[in-house]
């Protein structure tokens, strides 16, 4: 019993560590080049991870949680707060559609 206790942890811990657990990591590269294609934007694959999370997943939460996730990205990167807000929104409405749907 305390085994599979420890492995139900470990799993845990693990799956926990992974915020992004539920993408397939093959959609990042796909989606990476459909926004080239698409929009004509480089976009790396940390902001495109979150852009996968809020396109394949349901619900408006999903997408303002991807535009908060890519707004911290780009001030951290720099960025300033009201340029990044401006621009994560763009982005994730230019690739995901309108965050009020």
């Amino acid at each position: 019993m305390s085994r599979s206790d420890n492995i139900n942890k470990i799993i845990e811990r693990t799956r926990n560590n992974n915020p992004l657990k539920d993408i397939p990591t093959i959609l990042v590269p796909v989606w990476q080049i459909k926004i080239r294609e698409r929009f004509g934007i480089n976009v790396d694959r940390e902001i495109a991870e979150y852009i996968v999370l809020a396109a394949h997943e349901n619900g408006t939460w999903k997408r303002q949680r991807a535009i908060r996730k890519i707004e911290r990205i780009l001030i951290y990167r720099g960025t300033e707060i009201l340029a990044a807000k401006v621009m994560a929104k763009n982005i994730v409405e230019m690739a995901v559609g309108n965050t009020q749907e």
